[in-house]
């Protein structure tokens, strides 16, 4: 089994050239207990800033020490320019603004695509015309398919609205 830090170690060397490299990541490397997925290095006149994501927190590390924030806690995150001199801002819930605006290694659009706020879609049921009712799919609507099922056998729907809403299942005769 490989050690997070080692693993850690070659993702940042794998994306952050040699030459823009900052001092302080082999200081901060061994704290962060989660392999990393994301990197990008943002160059500022007074120093350097790393930004590294992993599977559930988002990190900053400066020459001043690490910041961590849970992946939970992005409120909004947007791509605004690529590398080279490229741009992203990460809103926290909490007010807090992560804004690098000239990043010179990574790649920020991955960045934003970890980082963004996720959703979990519910399935909408409208009672249109006969063979107009919505149709459940994609299996991420088990959920919503067994709710419907209540419904039709509680009779608040009838069998064939329940037939068209799910059109996988098998039907003798049709």
């Amino acid at each position: 089994m490989i050690n997070v830090s080692v693993a850690n170690n070659n993702t940042i060397e794998s994306v952050i050239p040699d030459k823009f490299m900052p001092s302080f990541i082999s200081k901060y490397i061994a704290d962060i207990p989660d392999k990393i997925s994301q990197v990008i290095l943002n160059k500022m006149s007074d120093g350097s800033e790393v930004y590294l994501t992993s599977m559930k927190n988002v990190y900053l590390l400066t020459s001043h020490g690490i910041s961590a924030m849970k992946k939970d806690a992005v409120k909004s995150a947007h791509f605004k320019k690529g590398v080279p001199h490229g741009s992203i801002c990460l809103e926290f819930k909490d007010g807090t603004m992560w804004n690098p605006k000239n990043i010179l290694a990574g790649r920020a659009f991955d960045f934003v695509q970890d980082t963004k706020p996720r959703d979990i879609n519910v399935a909408g049921y409208d009672h249109t015309v006969r063979g107009e009712f919505p149709q459940l799919l994609d299996p991420d609507h088990a959920e919503e398919v067994d709710k419907l099922r209540k419904w039709m056998q509680d009779g608040h729907i009838s069998h064939y609205q329940y037939d068209d809403a799910n059109p996988v299942l098998p039907k003798a005769g049709k």
